[in-house]
């Protein structure tokens, strides 16, 4: 199915990105201006940083990625939630205004339907791919953690969640504790190679009343609690030796074996025709390897996005946009605004309106 060529802007977070996606869902353009630098010293994202930096680097990248497309944009799609709001409005707004002033659709994206789609794009000139049946979908970032059952024509449903912390942001507490560098999670990733993911005993919770669920407050805080008695507090890279990998490779394996715990089950009860993750933490090697493992042994197909749209993209907010669209979702200019919660909220808590 052919859809018009998209325009996607995506700044919910620490990242300002803008694509524009050919109608069969070719990635034409894709530019980011990340925010890393800007953040590392705090540790974590400032809102209102955030904001300001988004304020700069879009209407920049915005105009380069319109010099770079082999056409105009027909339709116009922007994340508007969740995120932070004052970085989303940065790109609703301006979304919103170049739709009106152009005569074009504009469609509103949830951000995680975003990285739902992501695991289907290409990088290297080849157009969305799309399945046929139900897809069984791990999201996995700094602020979000879930498992989502995406059946076509039908708005996602939510498996199972976090219920404290999200995956991504464990592995940036516990490398702060250390003293990596910000973000966290590459500089884990790179190190936990070199270390035995069986030299640490770490908790990896499982919760009665919710089996699909996941709970990171545990590991991290006794991640931390280690760190600090083995005497490894503020180390840095220069400073890591064989106790920082090993610690950190049993670290990421109990992350890894949580996220990853459900997906038997899932499979059992789903019957889904491919299983994907996405996010940030989709980027780390252990993850990408023990999914694309399990899943063979389950026998089912793993797709896996390209670890440069693992993080936050429009590319991927561009194809979200462009199966909404299809969908027959259109959003007026005019009263377009941020939704900083999550869409889809847990069982038993009352619908965000």
């Amino acid at each position: 199915m052919s859809h018009p060529r998209t325009l996607g802007i995506e700044t919910s977070c620490d990242e300002t990105s803008v694509a524009i996606l050919d109608g069969e869902g070719r990635v034409e353009v894709n530019l980011l201006s990340s925010q890393v630098a800007a953040h590392a010293p705090w540790g974590g994202v400032v809102p209102e940083l955030a904001s300001r930096e988004h304020l700069k680097a879009l209407p920049l990248l915005a105009a380069r990625a319109l010099e770079l497309a082999p056409g105009p944009p027909e339709l116009v799609a922007v994340t508007a939630g969740p995120g932070l709001v004052g970085a989303l409005l940065v790109g609703v707004r301006f979304a919103a205004a170049w739709a009106w002033g152009r005569g074009l659709p504009l469609v509103a994206v949830d951000h995680l339907e975003g990285h739902l789609a992501s695991p289907f794009l290409s990088l290297e000139g080849a157009p969305a791919a799309g399945p046929e049946g139900p897809v069984l979908a791990l999201v996995a970032s700094g602020g979000h953690s879930a498992w989502y059952l995406v059946r076509p024509g039908a708005a996602p449903e939510r498996l199972g969640r976090t219920r404290d912390d999200a995956a991504g942001e464990t592995f940036d507490k516990v490398a702060q504790v250390l003293g990596l560098p910000y973000p966290g999670g590459p500089e884990v990733d790179r190190l936990a190679r070199k270390g035995s993911p069986t030299a640490w005993r770490l908790p990896r919770p499982r919760l009665e009343d919710a089996p699909l669920d996941f709970s990171f407050s545990g590991l991290k805080s006794a991640t931390i609690r280690l760190v600090r008695s083995e005497g490894l507090t503020g180390v840095g890279p220069s400073g890591a030796g064989q106790a920082v990998y090993d610690l950190l490779a049993s670290f990421e394996a109990a992350v890894v074996d949580q996220l990853l715990g459900p997906l038997p089950e899932l499979v059992r009860h789903h019957r889904p025709v491919v299983v994907t993750a996405s996010g940030g933490v989709a980027a780390n090697t252990l993850l990408r390897r023990e999914l694309e493992r399990r899943g063979g042994a389950l026998g089912v197909e793993v797709v896996l996005p390209p670890v440069a749209l693992t993080t936050d993209n429009a590319a991927m907010i561009a194809r979200a946009g462009q199966l909404a669209f299809a969908r027959g979702e259109r959003h007026d200019p005019r009263r377009l605004d941020a939704r900083p919660s999550e869409k889809w909220q847990p069982p038993g808590m009352r619908k965000v309106r």
